[in-house]
């Protein structure tokens, strides 16, 4: 069968998704370099880390609520199922947040877990705390996001990632004002979230009012609830991955010989590699959205490989020559000892590009076949092989941490690709058996 996909098609689909991306990764350095400037920027990078990275991985399960949208808003009688199961997925992490915040169950997180200090551990509370006021914006945005990416018209996500970076900058410089520490990068991400919201629910309210009120004969049956776990449950556990791994070794480096030190390290390190590479994360809606055949598949392959050698370069020239100080010192302002301690892992960044890129095009190309399961199995495998590369701080408690985590975070996505490709294999070998190989 011949597809309808072309290179062109990819393209026109990406671009935008490569500036909202971009931007949005540009508010964690943005918030870095911000908060790098503070008195002690070591526990300041340390506790917005933290708090970020647990936080994040928490309510993680939101991610969903957009690949949910995709696959299943088809009329206007959908919405209100879908919102209350979103709901209903945010709600415990949300808990689970507080109980951070207002329990010794975030001394035992931040200080025994992650090994923080206590200097770390109170600001990573009240980080914590200002980052969970996030909640319902999650929800709304993958609403209105994955309105906009169902018809395409990804050019409104960036219009609304702009209005986010713009908001970020003013409000880092006059939060300081009256907060400080980590909690001022925390209020300023939240801001910046709200901000884009508000326009990207502008955009889609128009997309919303087309779409079929779904009383018509024949229309498409809003799913259950039933329908939604089984769907969303391997994407809950892949997505949590993401963090996940993140989670996994920021534990590990806190038992290194200077956690804060290695933990603040490994925030810049992820928040850089992140700003580089993290457009690869949308291959997953490009694939879903566009591949509607096996002979789609070919310009998305092709198109892949367009993405890891742009992406690969930028990170190869920009941690490879003397642009490396201007990134480190100029725009991050980091003293030398974490300057120093960040830069064996930069080094490694450009072979991020292929890692991320491979792992996103097959968890997109399983999402839309709505062949979902395994995606619970590759984001465990993620984890689990992070998770054993960073024990290499147990051996060696004196090793680079921040490379360590690096090179955990890379073999994650690797280990995830070859699973997924494997079984993306297997499946369309069922198919052609079976007489389905279109």
């Amino acid at each position: 069968m011949t597809g309808n996909v072309t290179l062109g098609t990819a393209y026109r689909f990406f671009v935008p998704l490569i500036f909202m991306t971009e931007l949005n990764m540009i508010s964690k350095s943005v918030i870095n370099a911000a908060l790098a400037r503070s008195p002690d920027q070591n526990v300041t990078l340390a506790a917005f880390h933290v708090a970020f990275t647990l936080y994040f991985a928490l309510s993680s399960s939101t991610e969903v609520c957009a690949v949910l949208t995709l696959s299943y808003l088809k009329t206007k009688r959908a919405l209100g199922r879908l919102l209350r199961f979103m709901v209903v997925i945010v709600v415990l992490p949300w808990i689970i947040a507080q109980a951070l915040v207002f329990t010794s169950l975030g001394d035992w997180a931040f200080g025994g877990l992650f090994g923080a200090s206590a200097a770390v551990v109170e600001q990573a509370k009240t980080a914590t705390f200002i980052l969970s006021l996030s909640a319902p914006i999650l929800i709304t945005r993958s609403l209105c996001f994955g309105l906009i990416l169902m018809h395409q018209r990804t050019i409104f996500i960036t219009y609304a990632t702009c209005v986010r970076l713009g908001s970020l900058a003013v409000s880092l410089v006059f939060l300081p004002e009256i907060l400080s520490g980590a909690a001022v990068g925390a209020a300023a991400l939240v801001i910046c979230m709200l901000l884009e919201t508000m326009v990207a629910l502008v955009f889609a309210q128009g997309l919303f009012r087309n779409l079929p009120s779904g009383a018509e004969p024949g229309a498409e049956t809003p799913p259950n609830f039933r329908q939604q776990w089984r769907f969303s449950w391997p994407l809950m556990m892949n997505t949590s991955a993401e963090m996940g791994m993140v989670t996994v070794i920021s534990i590990f480096l806190g038992l290194s010989a200077n956690p804060d030190l290695a933990l603040a390290a490994f925030s810049i390190v992820y928040g850089l590699v992140s700003l580089l590479m993290s457009p690869m994360r949308n291959l997953v809606s490009t694939a879903q959205t566009l591949v509607k055949t096996i002979a789609d598949r070919r310009p998305i392959f092709l198109f892949t490989l367009h993405l890891i050698g742009f992406f690969g370069l930028i990170g190869f020239v920009l941690f490879h020559t003397p642009l490396e100080r201007y990134v480190l010192v100029d725009a991050m302002g980091l003293k030398a000892e974490l300057r120093s301690y960040c830069a064996p892992a930069l080094k490694l960044a450009f072979l991020m590009s292929a890692a991320w890129a491979y792992s996103a095009l097959y968890r997109g190309l399983l999402a839309g076949a709505r062949n979902t399961t395994m995606l619970a199995a590759s984001g465990l495998t993620r984890v689990g092989v992070a998770a054993l590369i960073s024990t290499t701080t147990l051996l060696f408690v004196t090793a680079n941490g921040a490379a360590i985590g690096l090179v955990g975070w890379m073999a994650g996505y690797a280990a995830e690709a070859g699973l997924l490709a494997f079984h993306l294999k297997c499946l369309d070998a069922r198919r052609r058996r079976a007489g389905m190989g279109s």
